[in-house]
């Protein structure tokens, strides 16, 4: 994040999204990012959104889009950001203090008991190699996002969408975003998957791209399918077990269709 900084990439954020960011200081052997406090306007855990609330978290994350559409931005790699979450990068990180790497590691080796044979051949190599997906990503138009779209980082006050934890922030096709806010948001969201969607595309207007759509979905079940094979098989609460059962299905069925236009196999 400190290279975003240094670029002044946050002198350009639209009008429509808060961003928090004050400076970044160095401590010891790194940066750290001063934020402004906007605790007041964070979507609390647990809140339920309407249709409209949501719609103006796209329409933000669209105007961020929309500002950076097709340049290019030193540093920052499509590539890391579909790597992050396989188990390769995980088990390079198990040393730290995070029991996250070993709960990456963990859901990855379930996976395969909660999705079908066909997705889950389709996302294994991709995980062990994410290349392929980032080239035919890399064909299509290019914009800043913001990484980690997701209501944990999201806010709204009475004018903006407050956006906050940009270290993920980098280069991809705007649905690389929107997959990423969908499959993590759905369910805090008070209207179908299908409506959110709608809203996304009339939103996006030209810069929706069903091709990329279809190949940031692959991209989306790469980020968390770890995550929804262990609330599947461990969560102790059965409501929620359910729920991430109905959701990956969904999912399963949105990857299929999608690999209709493009497999790595």
């Amino acid at each position: 994040m400190y290279d975003v900084w240094q670029q002044s990439v946050f002198d350009r954020i639209p009008e429509q999204i808060d961003h928090t960011m004050l400076a970044m200081e160095e401590y010891e052997d790194g940066w750290v990012a001063v934020m402004r406090d906007a605790s007041d306007a964070m979507l609390t855990e647990g809140c339920v959104l309407t249709r409209d609330q949501s719609r103006r978290l796209i329409a933000a994350a669209d105007a961020l889009h929309a500002e950076f559409w097709g340049q290019q931005m030193p540093g920052l790699s499509l590539y890391d950001h579909y790597a992050a979450m396989t188990p390769k990068r995980s088990a390079a990180a198990e040393h730290l203090d995070t029991p996250i790497p070993g709960l990456i590691r963990r859901g990855w080796e379930l996976f395969g008991d909660v999705a079908p044979p066909d997705v889950a051949d389709a996302l294994f190599p991709l995980l062990d190699e994410p290349a392929p997906l980032v080239r035919e990503m890399e064909r299509h138009p290019l914009t800043l996002i913001h990484g980690d779209y997701r209501l944990h980082n999201l806010g709204l006050n009475d004018e903006r969408a407050v956006v906050i934890d940009w270290e993920l922030v980098g280069m991809g096709p705007p649905a690389t975003e929107f997959a990423w806010y969908l499959i993590i948001s759905a369910s805090r969201i008070d209207a179908t998957r299908e409506d959110v969607i709608a809203d996304y595309r009339e939103i996006a207007g030209e810069r929706f791209d069903p091709v990329a759509w279809d190949l940031a979905c692959i991209g989306a079940l790469m980020w968390l399918g770890w995550n929804k094979a262990l609330d599947i098989l461990e969560n102790p609460d059965p409501a929620v077990r359910t729920q991430e059962r109905a959701d990956l299905d969904w999912w399963i069925g949105r990857v299929r269709d999608a690999l209709e236009t493009w497999s790595p196999v």
